[in-house]
């Protein structure tokens, strides 16, 4: 194969994010142009640069519940770690597990969304 041959023909995935680019920046799996999200955790409409759409292929409902549980439990088993090892005051553990729970469960549900959109695209053709 001659050394400017893409293995996978005349498809390239130069300048194209990973799937965690895509999660955390909100990144299109196909150009790179931010507008992946349009909330938290919920995929935009389209690509506002190149018009590839993201919102028929978003995961929902039932999908998502085997992600939320695993990290609902593991939170809970870690609230509860954390309360045996140090005692803290009821207004440091509302804060404290206030802050974390969405944070850990939004970065979560996005690295599966954009991991199942990723999936969904490249089994469609579209990158």
């Amino acid at each position: 194969m001659p050394s400017g041959d893409s293995p996978k023909g005349d498809r390239s995935t130069k300048g194209q994010p990973g799937i965690t680019q895509a999660a955390l920046f909100g990144l299109c799996p196909r150009c790179g142009a931010k507008g992946l999200w349009s909330g938290f955790a919920a995929l935009a409409e389209r690509c506002q640069a190149c018009g590839l759409e993201f919102e028929r292929h978003e995961p929902r409902g039932r999908e998502m519940y085997l992600v939320v549980l695993p990290v609902t439990i593991l939170l809970v088993l870690a609230a509860l770690k954390l309360d045996d090892f140090v005692q803290l005051p009821i207004w440091a553990l509302i804060g404290l597990w206030g802050a974390l729970v969405p944070t850990v469960v939004t970065v979560t549900l996005r690295y599966a969304k954009a991991t199942v959109l990723m999936a969904r695209l490249e089994k469609e053709g579209s990158l």
